[in-house]
């Protein structure tokens, strides 16, 4: 390997989309620089080694590979390490958890007509992906190692009344338990960021995230009408609260249009949805999306973000319990690192 070079998004989109990717790349990066201790995502770590998830962009927003463990610093509670590098993209076992309620319904085609993207760009050859339809009840539509994909997500009913969000991530996880720790676990929501009917208390569900080292994106339905989806699109970083400082963008949206959904959408504003607990804690990235283009470029950034990866593991200082703060540098000229900015290590 000769120095470092840049990766490119290699589809056919306009040149403003383009750009748009490449801005859009440098928020998944499994963490959040900058935040309060207390916002910041970690990870429990039970056993004696952490992995340091870390994506590297360059003054353009392009994303740089090729780089070496002497390109790289990593530094626990501010004294370096000791640390071993890896750049192979690790196959990916993904549950896709979708929102199939009367409140969504009119969101389904577009969804259904994603499904080969996520499959070619996100899950990619040597992945895998289940399917969970949550409503009233949560259901498996499509089982890992068998299925269509795209025919599963066409195939949701869009009935109820309930949307039971924290019973579908409980149950995705007990599935990503069972799957090869050598994959990476990815449990992507799409739908509302709201829950309604679980059993299960978010609280279980984040301790669960955090065991587990699951990272949990959404793809977020607008909570709501048709005009809201043709008006809005943005991309959202969960450990930031200005998404401008983060590298992302806001684009079409008429504010006055939001005045009457204030009272619905507290919950989600201030963070306390699911979606943006989930992701929050685990590193996750939030899309919020209006149709089937922008589900389609958020997939593509996702799928571009989890094969560009370097992954740095190292031993933690030994009898030091709680929250470590991470900081991972690099020396390629001009570069940018997005790593996680912490994990919490439990006593033994």
């Amino acid at each position: 390997m000769h120095g470092p070079r840049s990766l490119t998004i290699r589809r056919t989109f306009s040149a403003p989309r383009r750009a748009a990717l490449r801005a859009c790349a440098a928020l998944l990066w499994l963490g959040g620089a900058g935040a309060p201790a207390q916002e910041t995502p970690v990870i429990r770590v039970p056993v004696r080694l952490v992995s340091v998830p870390a994506l590297v962009t360059g003054a353009d927003n392009r994303v740089i590979g090729g780089l070496r463990a002497q390109d790289f610093r990593v530094y626990d509670r501010d004294r370096p390490q000791d640390f071993k590098l890896d750049t192979a993209a690790a196959p990916v076992s993904v549950v896709i958890a979708a929102q199939a309620s009367h409140d969504v319904r009119s969101y389904l085609p577009a969804l259904g007509r994603v499904g080969s993207a996520i499959e070619s760009l996100l899950v990619g050859e040597t992945g895998e992906c289940a399917v969970l339809a949550y409503g009233d009840e949560v259901e498996l539509a499509k089982p890992f190692g068998s299925g269509d994909l795209a025919g599963t997500l066409r195939a949701l009913p869009g009935g109820g009344f309930h949307a039971r969000a924290i019973d579908a991530g409980v149950r995705a996880l007990a599935m990503l338990r069972r799957r090869p720790s050598s994959r990476g676990h990815v449990l992507l929501y799409i739908g509302q960021p709201a829950d309604h009917g679980s059993d299960y208390t978010l609280d279980a569900l984040r301790e669960d995230a955090w065991r587990d080292n699951v990272t949990v994106h959404a793809l977020v339905l607008p909570l709501a009408g048709a005009s809201f989806v043709s008006d809005t699109f943005s991309l959202k970083g969960l450990s930031s609260s200005n998404i401008l400082e983060r590298g992302g963008f806001k684009a079409g949206v008429d504010l006055t249009r939001l005045l009457p959904l204030l009272a619905r959408s507290a919950a989600a504003a201030e963070g306390a949805d699911p979606f943006s607990a989930l992701a929050g804690v685990t590193g996750g990235t939030q899309f919020h999306v209006r149709g089937q283009q922008q589900m389609e470029d958020a997939v593509s950034v996702l799928g571009v973000a989890l094969r560009s990866v370097y992954t740095l593991s190292f031993t933690p200082p030994p009898g030091e319990p709680g929250y470590h703060e991470l900081r991972v540098e690099t020396s390629a000229p001009g570069a940018k690192v997005h790593a996680r900015p912490g994990y919490r290590m439990t006593a033994e």
